[in-house]
């Protein structure tokens, strides 16, 4: 991997600076080097110098192309992760703290969103969610969530955001429109209903 031979690199040039300092060095003074040595990577990776060289790496387009083939090798690994059974328990734990949760959750928002819409299309998935919504404890879970006050500050900044777009300002208005239109005319043929019923009575009456 390119990052790897990158920091390979580092770490002979700093031990050759420790060999210089240390021509003939004594076994038992290797672990100290070691922790010396790594020490040293990590604050020269903090370093301003050491940030420098790594963002120049990175517009080199060997480097670039080499790390989009570790992706395609990452992808693979991450993928015998998740399929691998040992590693489920362990990544519920992870993903059980509210940050990683959280964070995991900002950073597969597209990729959820668009599994989300495939989903609605597919009838099997349909049927569950019918399924699911005919629950009674999942219905009480859910009418307990509503009731909550971080649902209903997302719920206000969703709808919000929702109203500063100007397309779907536009359809709400006309929606709006609509639903008065019906209730006016529901409210002016209650009132014609009413009228002739009064009509008829008090024709019935003269008679």
């Amino acid at each position: 991997m390119a990052y790897k031979r990158w920091i390979a690199g580092l770490t002979g040039m700093l031990l050759a600076v420790l060999g210089a300092c240390s021509p003939n060095p004594k076994p038992e003074s290797k672990q100290q080097d070691y922790q010396e040595t790594k020490q040293m990577i990590v604050d020269v990776l903090h370093s301003q110098e050491g940030k420098k060289a790594f963002q120049e790496l990175l517009k080199e387009p060997d480097f670039r192309n080499e790390i989009i083939i570790q992706d395609q090798e990452f992808e693979q690994v991450f993928q015998k992760l998740l399929t691998d059974p040992k590693m489920s328990k362990q990544l519920e734990t992870v993903l059980a703290k509210t940050e990683v949760a959280s964070n995991f959750a900002k950073v597969t928002q597209k990729e959820q969103a668009q599994l989300s819409k495939q989903l609605m299309k597919d009838p099997e998935y349909q049927k569950m969610m019918m399924d699911l919504w005919k629950d009674p404890e999942y219905t009480k879970q859910q009418l307990q969530l509503m009731k909550s006050q971080d649902y209903r500050k997302q719920t206000m900044k969703v709808m919000e955001e929702a109203l500063d777009n100007p397309m779907f300002k536009e359809k709400f208005s006309k929606l709006m429109e609509e639903a008065m239109k019906k209730q006016q005319q529901g409210e002016s043929g209650g009132q014609k209903q009413e009228g002739g019923g009064q009509e008829q009575q008090q024709g019935e009456q003269q008679s």
